[in-house]
């Protein structure tokens, strides 16, 4: 699953509406993975759309919630003043935090000295 944020710009600083999570979802057509939708309004530096999808590939997943996100905006009146500003898959600091462990390494440092670049030190 991916989760992909939408940043978005309002008029004024506006916040979005309570329902805007409903109001996404209700846009995605069969086919795009579309799993669940968080909207946060008052996120720093604007409104942030989180849809969390399946799909094949990371492209796929955002470019499925690209589409749902501009049809959303174009069929609701209270999203209509509303501007996409990027989209992007969301980094997860916990998952890359227990992956990589406590030295932020995921493999071992290998031994340039050796003719076998995998040889550890």
């Amino acid at each position: 699953m991916y989760l992909v944020h939408a940043r978005l710009r309002a008029p004024d600083h506006t916040s979005l509406p309570p329902d805007a999570a409903q109001l996404f979802l209700g846009c995605a057509r069969e086919g795009e993975g579309l799993e669940h939708v968080s909207a946060h309004g008052d996120a720093t530096g604007g409104p942030v759309v989180g849809f969390y999808l399946t799909a094949p590939s990371l492209a796929r997943a955002e470019q499925a919630a690209a589409d749902v996100c501009r049809r959303a905006l174009l069929a609701h009146p209270s999203l209509a003043a509303v501007d996409v500003v990027s989209f992007g898959a969301a980094l997860v600091p916990e998952y890359w935090d227990a992956v990589l462990g406590s030295d932020g390494r995921d493999m071992q440092l290998q031994d340039p000295s050796t003719a076998n670049l995998f040889h550890p030190f």
